[in-house]
């Protein structure tokens, strides 16, 4: 991914010694309300300038006006294409067919200097030679058939697991079915150093570091799951959920042969990410990872009590209470046994609304 430099830490130095010239801009994404990590571009102001500067301050906002929204605030992500690209910036109707530059509506392809050789590209969408806009598209895989007809004028540093996550979003004719959209952008002054978790990328198959051992990737799972504990203790849920997923896409990572400890730690985070989908009210989701647990371990009480917990707030109060017994039947606990006593008395209260229902049904 980052050609000759062996590791992300190695590419950063150099971007700081050797390109300190070069914008960096970033995206705050969301899918419906859900957060993603944020995304931090680096655009290649030294090979295309003129595009660069367009994108620049279209993530800005600096040349909008009453009458034209020059800014990619609030717009959308309208086409996704599994293995190819994910595709944006129609500020202007938002379905593909609009967009407009800072330079007019449409400006001239720069060069082809670059090519679409790598995934995590910034390329600008066009409708044939010379009809730039505002439109673009981040690539997921190498595309090759692209270069000499699009200008790549950037590369995503950082959150590519947002960009995988609207790849992987459902859609319906390539148009996602949830918005996916720019909650926040801008320029930053300066990259971060890589902290914590960064300097694994979000999902193994961009990986540089070496996880080809088990306790690679449990050094680097339980990093990850970590900062995901450190995010939920100060509340911060969705991002505890997005670590917590990425922790868990490492574990589960082919081209390693896990140990124990490995499978300890996938059932830890799994846990840890079922109680922070209850936190955030994704219960169905939650109970996929309960589900996940105890195929491997039916003893499992946390898994037992957070399914329950699931189950009670997708009011299937009748199934919480099987759980909930099920898991006393392992051992008396006080808190169990009260989540136990308050899903009984809201399962007789939904009984008890149904037979009114009914009753006056027939009445």
């Amino acid at each position: 991914e980052y050609g000759e430099f062996q590791t992300f830490q190695h590419y950063f130095k150099q971007i700081n010694l050797s390109e300190r010239s070069m914008t960096f801009c970033y995206f705050d994404l969301k899918i419906g309300d859900d957060d993603l990590e944020r995304v931090v571009m680096k655009l290649y102001d030294d090979i295309t300038p003129r595009t660069a500067g367009n994108f620049r301050a279209l993530c800005t906002g600096e040349q909008k006006t009453s009458d034209l929204n020059l800014h990619f605030l609030n717009s959308i992500f309208h086409r996704v294409i599994v293995d190819f690209m994910i595709q944006g910036g129609d500020i202007t109707r938002m379905d593909g067919t609009g967009g407009h530059s800072i330079y007019g509506p449409q400006f001239d392809d720069e060069n082809f200097e670059k090519k679409h050789d790598r995934p995590f590209l910034l390329s600008m969408a066009n409708r044939g030679a010379n009809t730039n806009s505002s439109q673009f598209f981040i690539t997921t895989a190498p595309a090759p058939h692209l270069d000499g007809k699009h200008v790549v004028f950037g590369e995503v540093l950082r959150g590519q697991s947002a960009v995988r996550e609207i790849e992987g979003t459902r859609c319906q004719e390539d148009k996602p079915v949830e918005t996916c959209w720019v909650a926040g952008c801008g320029v930053m002054d300066s990259l971060p150093e890589p902290v914590e978790d960064e300097i694994y990328a979000d999902y193994p198959k961009d990986c540089t570091e070496d996880i080809s051992k088990a306790a690679k990737v449990l050094e680097a799972a339980q990093l990850i799951k970590n900062v995901g504990n450190k995010l939920f203790k100060d509340q911060e849920f969705s991002r505890a959920k997005h670590k917590y997923l990425k922790a868990i896409r490492y574990l589960e990572s082919d081209g390693y042969e896990p140990d124990d400890s490995c499978r300890a730690l996938l059932t830890t985070c799994q846990l840890n990410l079922s109680q922070c989908l209850n936190t955030l009210c994704q219960y169905k989701e939650a109970m996929v990872y309960c589900n996940s647990v105890l195929d491997k371990d039916p003893t499992s009480v946390k898994s037992l009590f957070r399914r329950a917990k699931a189950k009670e707030g997708l009011e299937e109060f009748d199934e919480a209470v099987k759980d909930y017994k099920a898991a006393l039947a392992l051992g008396e606990d006080k808190g169990v046994r009260s989540a136990l006593n308050r899903a009984e008395q809201m399962s007789k209260r939904q009984r008890d609304k149904d037979r009114q229902a009914y009753a006056r049904m027939f009445k």
